[in-house]
């Protein structure tokens, strides 16, 4: 059943705005977004936007508002993974009659993952004097807002390609997934040198590969990506620093991981994980709790 909320203030009428579909833009070009983003992986620089049109006498009438120049457009992409939340404004100041409005929201390489949950309100951008009987006054107090939009990141592509595979025919004994990473420096390209892979042999593989079962196991893949992914920087002793400004490089999709998934940077990462492994776990418990999808 769908939740009524209940506001102090008045609100807009459905007919005043108008919420379009969510999009993407990549190299100049917009394509609507449907359930799951296509091609994504860790370094992707992601922008994702909605466009909105507005009825301004319609909705001045039915808000009490005296202009639209009080208003503005909140995008917000929220990732319950990551816990962190996106956040885009577009100001109604210079807003045109008749024009369409669009807002968009970038979603940083590295500092989301899964899914993200996608919503736009149109609300008052700063408080102002009380006015008339429930007219709104306070900054922030929501107008309208679009329907949630959930745009699932992993499925087609995940993280970085991923191969299914069947681990006794490569003598990898009876483990879920593994990385295989053939980089040799962080300055190497990340998505030419990193691959997950899937053993199809595997009970808890073969969920990770079932779109309506892999969210059971997913926090349990994540959790190990991350730690092996460091273990193998901390085996090699390399300075990540060095190569962390190289767009794509796995120096530098494994810092905007390290910097979005545990808050530390790459090199932290690595040296706690040689240093003091125990505490290192402890941490990548704390921020990316990986049994959360198998309890009931």
């Amino acid at each position: 059943m769908a939740a009524l909320r209940l506001l102090p203030h008045r609100i807009a009428t459905a007919r005043s705005v108008l919420w379009h579909r969510w999009w993407t833009e990549r190299d100049g070009s917009r394509t609507e977004l449907s359930a799951l983003l296509s091609g994504w992986d860790y370094a992707s620089r992601t922008a994702v936007g909605i466009s909105v049109e507005l009825d301004e006498d319609a909705l001045l009438a039915s808000t009490g508002l005296d202009s639209l120049d009080d208003l503005e457009i909140l995008a917000m992409a929220d990732c319950p993974s990551a816990q962190r939340r996106f956040v885009a404004t577009k100001s109604l100041r210079d807003f045109q009659r008749g024009s369409t409005v669009d807002v968009t929201v970038q979603l940083p390489p590295g500092q989301v993952a899964n899914a993200v949950r996608l919503s736009a309100h149109l609300v008052l951008a700063r408080s102002t004097p009380k006015r008339g009987y429930r007219v709104a006054f306070l900054r922030g107090s929501r107008i309208d807002s679009s329907e949630p939009f959930t745009l699932r990141l992993e499925g087609d592509s995940g993280r970085f390609p991923t191969e299914p595979v069947k681990f006794s025919e490569l003598g990898l004994g009876n483990a879920p997934w593994t990385v295989l990473t053939t980089y040799d420096e962080l300055s190497d390209g990340f998505l030419g040198s990193v691959r997950l892979l899937v053993n199809t042999e595997h009970p808890v593989g073969k969920l990770v590969l079932d779109p309506k079962a892999a969210s059971r196991v997913n926090g349990l893949l994540h959790a190990d990506v991350m730690r092996l992914l460091i273990a193998n920087v901390a085996a090699h002793g390399e300075d990540a620093g060095d190569f962390s400004s190289y767009e794509g490089s796995v120096g530098q999709v494994l810092e905007t991981m390290c910097q979005g998934f545990l808050s530390m940077s790459l090199r932290t990462a690595a040296h706690l994980y040689k240093d003091d492994p125990m505490r290192f776990d402890l941490i990548l418990h704390d921020h990316l709790d990986p049994l959360a999808g198998v309890m009931p």
